[in-house]
């Protein structure tokens, strides 16, 4: 039904298939509300190749989103909800010249976002964002690049970096606790994360970090790290895990499954420019489904995207409709065509 209803969205379908969908509705009020979530999701995918202009104010998505993220958290709604954000739009938001060293700030839910420009200074402005949790607590927080961190409990973070960032020059996040990063990849300007322990530099990658005073671990999803003490450095590549001890390089060995080494993350999914080749292995290992794709054209297609509390039916729907892919779920098998491929059968 869920591919059907894709199809019905995008306009795709016939009257008797329609017809169908009409039926549908009418059964249950609960499902205008289903069908509407769904639409959301597809005009989402529609700006899968528009990117964020840093230093914008957030959007009435953003508030909306982080509103009832917040919401859900404090128990005041028990919604499970799906964050998703493939590019996000492209809008440019100009600065009065009439603002004499101000500085807009924007917060919400525990996140600082502070936008500065000096009236009268050519340079470009500078971003600030801020993040803390409790105990109990998780954040998902979204940088001006495009880049994701879960944040996990009694944990905290700053990023500050002009908006347009010149060549050769890093991305600076300061951070101590635990998250899992999605970086967004940008070989020009790399990604540096400043901690007490050490420092941790990326192009483009997943990883899981846990930073103390004098130990700093990675476990590496995706992509490449470089954990660097006063006087040593050590790269870990995927499937990878290591730690800087009071400075000094610990072995690499084979990572442990994520959500072993963050109990905090088993209901969170996450893909930052994963090929879907990849994104399906971890699909597979999070659902215990086995995954079969027809098309090996789509196998090199990318995603960008998060899942919580989402299960394999609803995952795999999006997946589908972003990839362009029919898409059916039955007896522990997902099995991912191309959309021309006829009825499936």
């Amino acid at each position: 039904m869920d591919e059907l209803l894709l199809r019905h969205l995008r306009r795709q379908t016939s009257r008797e298939e329609d017809a169908v969908v009409t039926a549908w509705l009418e059964d249950s009020p609960e499902r205008e509300r289903q069908l509407s979530e769904l639409r959301r999701l597809v005009e989402v995918g529609h700006v899968a190749d528009r990117r964020v202009d840093p230093g914008e104010a957030p959007s009435a998505e953003d508030v909306i989103w982080r509103a009832e993220a917040r919401a859900a958290r404090s128990g005041q709604r028990r919604v499970a909800r799906l964050g998703w954000r493939l590019r996000p739009r492209r809008r440019r938001v100009r600065w009065s010249d009439t603002l004499a060293a101000a500085a807009v700030v924007v917060v919400f839910l525990g996140v600082w976002q502070v936008v500065v420009q000096l009236r009268g200074n050519s340079a470009a402005p500078s971003i600030q964002q801020f993040a803390s949790t409790d105990s109990d607590e998780t954040e998902i927080v979204r940088l001006a690049d495009g880049s994701v961190i879960r944040l996990g409990p009694d944990s905290w973070f700053t990023a500050s970096w002009r908006t347009e960032i010149p060549e050769g020059a890093a991305r600076e996040v300061t951070f101590r606790g635990e998250a899992f990063f999605a970086v967004a990849g940008d070989p020009a300007r790399p990604f540096r994360i400043t901690t007490d322990a050490g420092t941790a530099e990326v192009l483009g990658t997943r990883f899981h970090l846990a930073a103390g005073e004098e130990d700093l671990s990675v476990a590496v999803v995706e992509g490449r790290v470089a954990l660097a003490g006063p006087d040593h450095e050590v790269h870990v590549g995927a499937g990878q895990a290591t730690r800087l001890l009071r400075g000094q390089p610990q072995d690499v060995v084979a990572a442990p499954p994520i959500e072993t080494v963050a109990v905090w993350l088993d209901d969170f999914l996450i893909f930052h420019d994963t090929p879907l080749s990849v994104a399906m292995q971890e699909v597979e290992a999070r659902y215990g489904a086995d995954v079969v794709v027809d098309d090996p054209a789509l196998l090199d297609r990318t995603l960008t995207m998060w899942f919580e509390s989402k299960s394999l039916e609803e995952v795999m729907t999006v997946v589908c409709g972003v990839v362009g892919a029919r898409c059916s779920v039955g007896g522990g098998v997902v099995r991912v065509e191309s959309p021309d491929s006829g009825d499936g059968s």
